[in-house]
């Protein structure tokens, strides 16, 4: 399989970004939000981050 250049390159690293940014996101507030960690299960703030990380992935996915 070749390897993309030129624009879809360039939109490949956009979306391989905003993947990384809201799964990072979402490790760093449950490793510092005490309801996270003390809960068990994920705070609303944690709930929205994770929405976002699986549309990320979706969408990384899909412009593949």
């Amino acid at each position: 399989m070749h390897e993309p250049t030129g624009r879809v390159a360039a939109q490949h690293r956009v979306t391989d970004a905003a993947l990384q940014t809201t799964y990072a996101a979402f490790i760093r507030h449950t490793q510092t939000c005490v309801e996270c960690r003390t809960g068990g299960m994920d705070c609303s703030d944690a709930a929205e981050l994770r929405q976002a990380y699986r549309a990320a992935k979706t969408t990384a996915g899909a412009s593949r």
